[in-house]
């Protein structure tokens, strides 16, 4: 297991923005509901709204997966003879 102060992956960083993204987007659409329906934003939520909602989300997840499975990857990648931080500590 890595420690505490490792170094995350690119795509765990790239979680973040994508996310923000999709959070903005239901912002966007809750406040289309208040706003006025005639607005080219408004008009274009409301037809593409549910459909970009969905892309979001399926790239939020596919992303969480990669990401969790590429630092599975490489957790098990490194040699099983380094010692982890747990195993340094000597008890006498």
């Amino acid at each position: 297991m890595r420690g505490p102060g490792s170094k995350t992956s690119f795509l765990f960083r790239l979680i973040v923005p994508v996310t923000a993204v999709f959070i903005v987007t239901v912002l966007s659409l809750i406040a289309v509901l208040f706003g006025d329906q005639r607005a080219p934003l408004a008009r274009w939520l409301n037809d593409y709204g549910n459909t970009l909602l969905l892309v979001e989300f399926a790239v939020v997840l596919v992303l969480s997966f990669l990401a969790m499975a590429w630092d599975r990857w490489q957790i098990l990648r490194t040699p099983k003879d380094t010692p982890t931080p747990s195993d340094s500590t000597s008890q006498d």
